[in-house]
């Protein structure tokens, strides 16, 4: 595949559009005039999750259309609404806004039946194909996106020190490998699938390796998040034990004093609120006794009420008996009725003796009762202000406990924390060394031995001489013996690693990379996209990082690059995005644009001023 247009419109802003064709395309210019927003842009429309950050430009427009022709011969149009969503795909190379039945909607995840990513790898013939995720033979489909990410290079990953092969990302590390050994083999490997091998020793090792590697990178990961020195841990541990120990001293001294004056708060507490309750007792008591008095003294007044009665009964004439009823005349003087008023009058008298006696006994018992409540009442009044100065003291007191108990927390706190720390140290060093145990050279992972299986020496050897040719065609100072390290994923040039170079010149030796790839598996039919954009490829020009970037800018290296670009074959397709001026002979070209920054001069940007 081939792109021809990146076509940006808005309903109501004239069209920004930059074109592309066959062989070298070239965007240069300033800062901020839009350059790797081109990339950013192909990159959403082929199915990129998230839309790029718009750029204060982009205000009014509203669909991204990406012209392409295919490896068949037919051409498309592939166009998205920046705000994301589904992707709709137009025969022919059409820039006009699409109306809402013009064209075919495809999903822009490669999950779903009808995506983007699986009709583009049909037009490359990786159909179907499926890649290794980890060292145990599970896999997954290719996705175009796997491919894609060889073909779009941009200024943060062309300089980085990282793998070009590899995101970084520790858990896709397998499956890059595989689509990796996919482009330069042709072979994929929907074999695990058909049938499960038997893990060869190398791979049951690879599956240790990979357990063991992801353990280590989480454990590191939150060593790292610590960021402590070992050496200072355990030091500061060692002081920790001390200072808890004194911390200990302090908190049972201040907390014994303050233990003290609490148990014996709790005792007068315990003795006052007893008082009251026998005080309580005794006011329910004599109340009780009050009522009792009030009945003897009704009772007493009762009975000298009929002994009074009695008496003057006594002193009348002889009249009707009170007691019986008879008249005088039948009265018997030697016969005395039951009841008679003389024995009334005695009985009651004996009753008010009776009544007296009681009286003066429950006087005695509340004159009791009330001399045992002063008493407890003088008690209470003594145990008051000793409670309240026990409670001031523990008031005074309270502070200087809770300080010592917090700073004696935090010291705990702190002492847990480095702990942790240290129990991470030692679990990463225990990691380590059953990883050793495996006898695995340094530099080695669960990748490196999934490729060492799938990687032949040959194909590593026909590729890394393609680099080579390239870098000489560039005339790259001493770009002879380069060579594919397996366990960096990555090549070293002259027995020099592309890593332990400057920025700039590990961003040459990464386009060399990409573009050797493409022209490796344009010449076997290997599959890949078909193009490739490399962003900030000169940046060693615009900004050196060291002596070797400074010395590579003085030579005509960029000169020499840009000549042996400019002889690619119409069947490859390179755009290059630079901040730095193109050779003179190359100013002017049919695929040569410059964005000036300024709308008085040439073309200002991607969008319009």
């Amino acid at each position: 595949m081939q792109l021809r247009f990146l076509l940006i419109t808005g309903p109501n802003s004239p069209p920004a559009a930059v074109e592309f064709g066959p062989g070298l395309n070239v965007i240069y210019g300033g800062s901020n005039t839009g350059k790797s927003h081109v990339l950013r842009l192909i990159d959403f429309v082929l199915g990129a999750k998230f839309p790029p950050e718009p750029i204060v430009e982009q205000a009014g427009y509203d669909l991204a259309h990406l012209g392409a022709v295919l490896d068949d011969g037919s051409e498309r149009t592939f166009v998205r609404a920046l705000q994301g969503g589904n992707i709709k795909v137009l025969e022919g190379l059409i820039r006009d806004r699409p109306t809402h039945a013009l064209g075919v909607s495809v999903s822009a995840q490669h999950s779903a039946q009808n995506s983007l990513s699986r009709l583009l790898l049909a037009q490359v013939g990786a159909a179907n194909a499926r890649v290794r995720v980890d060292a145990s033979g599970k896999t997954r489909d290719l996705s175009f996106r796997d491919l894609e990410r060889h073909s779009l290079v941009n200024e943060t990953k062309i300089q980085d020190g990282s793998s070009p092969v590899l995101s970084g990302q520790f858990v896709t590390k397998t499956a890059e490998t595989s689509v990796f050994k996919y482009m330069l083999t042709g072979v994929d490997d929907s074999a695990l699938d058909v049938a499960k091998p038997d893990l060869a020793q190398p791979m049951r090792q690879a599956a240790q390796l990979e357990l063991l590697d992801r353990q280590i990178r989480d454990t590191e990961r939150e060593i790292a998040d610590a960021d402590q020195d070992h050496d200072e841990l355990i030091k500061l541990d060692s002081a920790l034990d001390e200072e808890l120990s004194r911390s200990f001293v302090v908190q049972e001294t201040a907390e014994s004093s303050y233990r003290e004056l609490t148990s014996s708060r709790l005792e007068l507490r315990r003795e006052y609120e007893a008082v009251q309750d026998r005080m309580g007792e005794i006011d329910s008591l004599k109340a009780r006794f009050a009522l009792l008095a009030e009945h003897y003294r009704s009772d007493e007044e009762r009975l000298a009420s009929i002994a009074e009665a009695g008496s003057f009964f006594l002193l009348e004439d002889a009249a009707v008996c009170p007691v019986c009823g008879a008249a005088p005349e039948h009265h018997r003087p030697d016969d005395a009725c039951e009841g008679s008023v003389s024995e009334i009058m005695a009985a009651a008298e004996a009753e008010i003796v009776g009544v007296r006696e009681r009286a003066m006994e429950l006087q005695v018992t509340i004159g009791g009762l009330t001399e045992e409540r002063a008493t407890l009442a003088s008690r209470a009044r003594e145990l008051l202000p000793k409670l309240d100065l026990l409670q001031a003291n523990i008031l005074r007191e309270v502070p200087t406990v809770q300080t010592i108990r917090t700073q004696t927390s935090n010291v705990i706190a702190r002492k847990l924390t480095i702990q942790k720390s240290l129990e991470l140290v030692r679990r990463r060093n225990g990691l380590v060394a059953q990883r050793a145990e495996l006898g695995v050279s340094p530099g080695y992972d669960s990748s490196t031995i999934v490729a060492q299986q799938q990687l032949d020496g040959a194909t590593l050897d026909a590729f890394s001489q393609i680099i080579e040719a390239e870098l000489q065609a560039w005339e790259f100072p001493e770009a002879r013996r380069v060579f594919f390290e397996l366990p960096k994923m990555d090549i070293s040039v002259a027995g020099k690693s592309r890593s332990a170079n400057g920025k700039g010149v590990r961003a040459l030796l990464h386009g060399a990379f990409s573009l050797s790839l493409m022209k490796f598996c344009k010449g076997r039919a290997r599959p890949h996209p078909g193009f490739l954009i490399l962003d900030s490829l000169f940046i060693t020009y615009r900004d050196p990082s060291d002596d070797e970037d400074t010395a590579i800018a003085s030579t005509p290296l960029k000169d020499r690059a840009f000549r042996a670009f400019s002889m690619l074959p119409d069947d490859l397709q390179l755009i290059i995005l630079e901040n730095v001026d193109v050779p003179d002979w190359l100013v002017g070209q049919p695929q040569v644009t410059h964005f000036t920054g300024s709308s008085s001069t040439g073309r200002a940007g991607l969008f319009p001023k």
